[in-house]
């Protein structure tokens, strides 16, 4: 194949991957839906152990603990967060991409750390673990010729208690007010 149409091909798959997400990327300055984050209604599945709470919401990292790039930064948002949520019915959930090395006692002892409403789900095995990823709407995939590294898309997902993902947040770069603001619309109008 020549170098420009791989190139084309190339350009068309990035865009086709981040079409669904372009909403978003312009719903910045609280367009149409005006959330900060990218407005959605799709049914996700219940997290065995981190059930959303009644009139509630849970906001649903994908991560790993040896991850040394984005999660480090997306778990300083979620703490930030639960630092403003900590006495509302609000869940920070974070789900194990890598449960062959994450003990549940060690994610356990993480989230103890972060804060009193910090939950962690380990599921059995990766494809698990990549199954559950991708019911959110998210990836997860082992780089090739590393060392134990997972490429993932480091995105929070604001799920409501009938199990409803509501907002999506592509980036760890965040205006955390604006986060906030978004979740106290969505608590308004469950009656939390």
């Amino acid at each position: 194949m020549r170098p420009a149409p791989v190139i084309l091909l190339l350009t068309a798959l990035t865009m086709a991957a981040t079409l669904p997400f372009a909403h978003g990327l312009f719903n910045r300055t609280g367009g149409e839906s005006g959330f900060y984050g990218y407005k959605t209604n799709l049914p996700v599945p219940t997290l065995a152990g981190a059930e959303v709470p009644d009139a509630g919401l849970n906001v649903v990292f994908f991560g790993y603990r040896s991850c040394g790039t984005v999660c480090p930064l997306q778990l300083l948002n979620l703490k930030a967060l639960h630092d403003h949520w900590y006495d509302r019915p609000v869940q920070f959930v974070f789900v194990s991409l890598d449960p062959e090395n994450d003990s549940q006692q060690e994610l356990d002892g993480v989230m103890e750390v972060m804060g009193q409403n910090f939950r962690a789900v380990r599921p059995e095995n990766f494809r698990q673990a990549q199954a559950l990823a991708n019911e959110y709407g998210d990836f997860a995939a082992r780089a090739e010729g590393t060392h134990g590294e997972i490429n993932h898309g480091a995105r929070l997902y604001v799920v409501t208690a009938d199990n409803r993902r509501q907002l999506l947040y592509a980036s760890p770069e965040l205006d955390l007010q604006r986060v906030n603001a978004d979740l106290t619309r969505l608590m308004e109008h469950a009656g939390g």
